[in-house]
């Protein structure tokens, strides 16, 4: 049975950071997902660190939907970066090759230092 995806909001500064909890699988979750990140990015805040860390397992649904935010939020102008994969969804990033395309962070200081300074 698969584990509903919940998502926490906070913010650090002009980061917007999303705590991913459950599993990252195409279904409610990742619809989920894009509503809330199109929400923030529609507000005008984009820069995104998406945190992974309690994500358990993510499929080719999930994969597809990081790299659609990620194109989105880019084009808009933005930043959407990866905090701490668990060892599951970091297999996942390694296999497909993603680790080339997002920024992946271990730590979270460091992806916030990462971050261009945007406005709120």
């Amino acid at each position: 049975m698969s584990v509903p995806l919940t998502i926490s909001e906070r913010t650090a500064g002009s980061v917007v950071v999303l705590q991913l909890r459950g599993n990252l699988v195409a279904d409610e979750g990742d619809r989920i997902l894009l509503d809330s990140v199109r929400g923030l990015a529609a507000s005008g805040r984009r820069a995104i660190l998406i945190d992974l860390s309690d994500v358990a397992y993510m499929d080719s649904g999930g994969v597809g939907t990081l790299v659609q935010l990620f194109k989105e939020v880019s084009a808009a102008g933005g930043e959407f970066k990866l905090l701490h994969p668990s060892p599951r969804p970091a297999h996942v990033l390694r296999i497909t090759h993603l680790t080339t395309v997002f920024e992946i962070f271990e730590e979270e200081p460091d992806a916030l230092r990462s971050f261009r300074v945007m406005p709120a």
